[in-house]
């Protein structure tokens, strides 16, 4: 079972008794969780709709809004994580109980609260939390597992490697970070990225392989793997902003990109930082009919291309941190590996 500390679990109180609630904050925060407050019902509701709380104890009469309205609210709230709650009642009947289970709470405590039951039943929803939190984990590394399989599916039909995919995820995030992204954002980013190129697994190895520039009509069939990348990943429950990566990377700024000519702001914001990060890996990556462009080369020319190909903002942003990117791409780099008797040469789109 995972292990978690205990100050990561907040515990939210409300009880309008100032006596209950110092003896549970006392009792509780001494044992290490991270404890708050409330002296009424609509005071508990306002925090719950701002903050995720582990577990809850509530008073079952409280003014403004009773223990068992509280928890019927709580149970039609989505979150992170699953909310335990327990019930402080004064009466110990059958049926009051079965009430407020039927409610939504797991557990309740008679008062005067006991303090030996009251760890006993917060140990019952950490443990809760912890099997939570194992599964959660688990579920995370299958579905990284999953991810990794479907873009290294993709790269193995093409001449990328996992330095060029590692180097697009890291690269996407920084720019992400520094457009100023949230951290949710920005994880996502770095996640899904490397599929950007998926929808190649959909394109003929007669044309992918081809070591030579492609014709007017090659270039047709070769656009279409943004449009068989969404194909494949739209309908996939986690993988939406994958699909909008793949669909959107090749679109460009002034609405001359494809599939979509979209322009300006009706490209989402992934597809913005991430062709702005492809371009700069494939013009820094040294192909069979060019050598590689220096950072300062590749720099001079996408920050031209402001306006035109790419968002401004994005290349303020890339501008900012452009040195930080080029540790990013030297460090995943090493030419003297590639055999380039397998690489295509059509793999900038300019």
């Amino acid at each position: 079972m995972a292990e978690i500390s205990n100050s990561s679990i907040k515990i939210l109180v409300a009880d309008d008794s100032s006596a209950i609630c110092t003896l549970l904050d006392h009792t509780l925060s001494k044992m290490g969780y991270d404890v708050t407050i409330c002296n009424n019902g609509n005071d508990a509701w306002q925090r719950l709709k701002k903050e995720n709380y582990h577990i809850m104890i509530f008073d079952w009469i409280m003014p403004g809004m009773t223990g068992t309205e509280l928890c019927k609210k709580i149970r039609t709230l989505r979150g992170e994580n699953y909310r335990y709650i327990i019930l402080l009642t004064g009466n110990d009947g059958a049926n009051d109980i079965i009430e407020g289970l039927k409610s939504g709470a797991d557990d309740y405590l008679i008062k005067p609260v006991s303090i030996a039951q009251l760890k006993a039943r917060i140990n019952v929803g950490r443990r809760l939390v912890e099997y939570e939190t194992e599964l959660k984990d688990t579920e995370r590394d299958i579905r990284l597992s999953c991810y990794r399989t479907l873009t290294e599916l993709a790269e193995a039909r093409d001449y990328e490697t996992g330095a060029h995919l590692a180097r697009i995820a890291g690269l996407s995030r920084r720019l992400a970070e520094e457009v100023g992204c949230t951290k949710e954002f920005c994880d996502q980013i770095e996640l899904f990225s490397p599929m950007h190129d998926i929808g190649k697994v959909g394109i003929p190895d007669g044309i992918l392989h081809l070591p030579r520039p492609l014709t007017p009509n090659e270039f047709e069939i070769m656009k279409s793997h943004a449009q068989i990348g969404w194909q494949i990943l739209k309908d996939k429950e986690t993988l939406e902003v994958a699909a909008e990566i793949a669909y959107t990377h090749h679109e460009k700024w002034n609405g001359t990109g494809y599939p979509r000519r979209l322009k300006g702001e009706e490209i989402p914001l992934t597809g913005r930082i991430v062709a702005v990060a492809d371009v700069y890996d494939a013009m820094r990556s040294a192909r069979p009919y060019k050598t590689a462009f220096s950072h300062d080369e590749t720099s001079r020319w996408i920050i031209q291309q402001s306006e035109q190909y790419f968002d401004p903002a994005i290349i303020e942003a890339y501008a900012r941190c452009e040195y930080e990117l080029k540790a990013i791409f030297d460090s995943q780099y090493d030419a003297k590996k590639l055999d380039f008797t397998k690489l295509p040469s059509h793999t900038f789109d300019e």
